[in-house]
């Protein structure tokens, strides 16, 4: 059985892996641990370099390295510069704003330190509403060809030296170990997981989990027939794994403590038990991962990879609001890269086409075979003609906005980090001394004078993600006792330990307002937790979101859900409220601005103070 054939199965995996991956960039609120799908990549690659490196050092004692590394990186480096010039040229003709900081992106993803770069930089693969650059992704890809180039040579040298593959096991186990607890120890419990996320020593376990199955469960014994009880045992452990990943992409989101202590380390030895039983062709999992239309995506998994961020984050970036009628934004963004991906495999694994400057790296090369073009009369060659117009306009475009991109801070993201970094350090003076609270109730312009008492004097919560932080100034200058429990990127199901935190503080007062949604929506039974795990003693009031997502609309319909099956949960339509006024509103549509913000705080103490009005009985 050839390499080729071994793998079918396996690429059937690679489909699931990015289906999985794009989906939670789509549709986060579906697929929360969909990030995980990167792992099945992981392992898979250590699978097989290792095997090969084994399989080639037994035949030939030796790997032919320079070979290898190049057809590797031919594999990846020309659809790469493909996808990044394209990217760039469509950046200078019709997104130049994004063009800010382009060359430490373009030199870094080519150069294959792009994680270790937006690390060093304080990059974020988590902050939504912080403008991102659509090559944020290929920190994957980084770290895939430092393993590339890395590993085959530990591994040949551990078999030189010891003469038996059983050392690269016992060294796989042990550096598996090492790096997740790595990943758990510089892990910081409520703070941004990027540098575990990016570093190539802490996503080092999957690796190393796909090179342990490789000595383990070798590809030349996948051929074999099994003992009858064996294939049922290993049956049985495939479709466990499965099962469990299943609910680790839908439950395991990327904020829990657990995921980084240990999660994704007993993520990834189940995807290498999901690799061992699918493997094997006649396990059931192989059968039905041969099915054609997963092979179509598993064989198309890398150039898949290479555009769903680009074409993701250029279509959001570029329409802004897909909160209305959101499957055609899903559909018209999957067809995107869908085509992309299919028009880079025709270019790169079938060259059914030839075009200068897309599948050779030389100059005169090039320039010759665009000579030759333009020198045939026949009609027939027009195509070919125009093709090498396009790519050399493409290439000139994106040449100009390389040496046009300018470097510093985007303007909008630094507004909103200074108004979270500064709501974020009032609130932790305040928490640290209460009696710095303003006791003065002076007129707050727009609001009643009774209602500017009765909001200063409430004993108040406000639980909620970045717009509550991007708010947090304005609210306290309203609601003078209020206690506000802000993060980025937080979503209502990760609130549980907030709100016992809350509790044990004695900081759960009687009335809570909820600003969450902004980063996905959630479901009937996860908000029945959340208002139980409140208390039903409590008036709870949840801000309707904005947020120019697909998840808007389900947010806002479970809020009113929950609004609807009990007496103690009311509706702040801010949505409807801020509709129409942009100017309160920064760049991203999301945070309210220093205008906004003011306008958010009066909009609830009104709509608070109206509620507890009608309640009372009173006008």
């Amino acid at each position: 059985m050839t390499l080729q054939k071994r793998s079918v199965p396996l690429d059937g995996m690679r489909a699931l892996a990015i289906v999985a991956t794009i989906f939670y960039h789509l549709m986060p609120h579906i697929l929360p641990g969909g990030y995980l799908a990167v792992n099945i990549f992981f392992v898979l690659t250590g699978y097989f370099i290792t095997a090969s490196v084994i399989e080639e050092y037994g035949q030939k004692h030796k790997l032919a390295y320079k070979q290898y590394l190049s057809r590797r990186f031919q594999k990846i480096y020309l659809p790469l510069v493909w996808m990044l010039v394209t990217v760039t040229a469509y950046l200078t003709v019709f997104q130049r704003d994004l063009l800010l900081n382009l060359r430490p992106w373009i030199l870094s993803s080519l150069g294959m330190y792009n994680n270790w770069w937006q690390i060093w930089v304080g990059g974020s693969y988590f902050e939504q509403f912080y403008v991102q650059s659509p090559f944020t992704h290929l920190w994957f890809l980084s770290v895939m060809s430092q393993f590339y180039i890395v590993w085959p040579l530990f591994a040949l040298l551990l078999l030189a030296l010891f003469k038996d593959k059983r050392i690269i096991l016992f060294t796989a186990v042990g550096l598996s170990l090492f790096s997740a607890v790595l990943m758990a120890g510089l892990y910081e419990p409520g703070q941004d997981a990027s540098r575990v996320y990016y570093g190539t020593d802490t996503r080092l376990f999957s690796f190393m989990v796909g090179s342990s199955f490789a000595v383990v469960w070798p590809i030349g014994e996948l051929d074999q027939s099994l003992p009858k009880g064996k294939r049922r045992l290993l049956a049985a452990a495939g479709l466990l794994s499965y099962a469990v990943l299943g609910i680790m992409f839908r439950c395991l989101s990327d904020s829990q403590t657990l995921t980084y202590r240990g999660g994704m380390y007993l993520n990834s030895l189940i995807i290498g038990i999901a690799v061992a039983a699918t493997a094997h062709p006649a396990m059931g999992p192989a059968k039905i991962l041969r099915f054609k239309p997963i092979q179509w995506i598993g064989r198309r998994s890398f150039l898949l990879y290479l555009w769903y961020y680009p074409v993701i984050s250029l279509y959001q970036a570029k329409v802004v609001d897909t909160s209305t009628m959101p499957g055609r934004h899903l559909l018209v963004q999957a067809l995107f890269i869908l085509l992309l991906a299919e028009l880079g495999y025709q270019l790169f694994e079938k060259e059914r086409w030839k075009v200068p400057f897309l599948q050779n790296w030389r100059l005169g090369d090039n320039l010759s075979a665009m000579k030759a073009t333009w020198s045939r009369s026949a009609t027939r060659h027009w195509p070919e003609k125009i093709a090498s117009l396009i790519s050399l306009s493409v290439l000139a475009a994106a040449l100009t906005g390389i040496l046009q991109a300018s470097s510093g801070e985007n303007v909008a993201v630094q507004e909103l980090r200074d108004q979270i970094a500064l709501s974020q350090k009032k609130m932790e003076v305040i928490n640290q001394d209460e009696s710095i609270r303003s006791r003065a109730i002076n007129n707050i312009e727009g609001l009643e004078r009774e209602a500017v008492l009765f909001a200063h004097d409430m004993d108040i919560t406000f639980i909620g993600d970045s717009v509550l932080l991007s708010a947090a100034d304005q609210l306290l200058s309203v609601f003078g006792q209020a206690v506000v429990e802000g993060a980025v990127s937080r979503q209502l199901y990760q609130t549980a330990g907030v709100i016992d935190s809350l509790k044990e503080r004695g900081q759960l007062h009687e009335t809570v307002v909820v600003i969450l949604g902004s980063n996905g929506t959630f479901t009937q039974s996860q908000m029945e937790a959340f208002i139980k795990r409140i208390g039903p003693s409590r008036e709870l009031f949840f801000l309707t979101t904005n947020v120019p997502r697909i998840w808007k609309d389900s947010v806002n319909a479970q809020l009113a859900l929950a609004e609807s099956n009990h007496s103690n949960v009311h509706i702040l339509d801010w949505d409807g409220h801020s509709d129409g006024h942009d100017d309160w509103l920064l760049a991203d549509k999301v945070h309210p601005n220093p205008t906004g913000a003011h306008q958010l705080a009066i909009f609830m103490a009104e709509q608070i103070y109206r509620e507890s009005n009608e309640e009372n009985g009173s006008n």
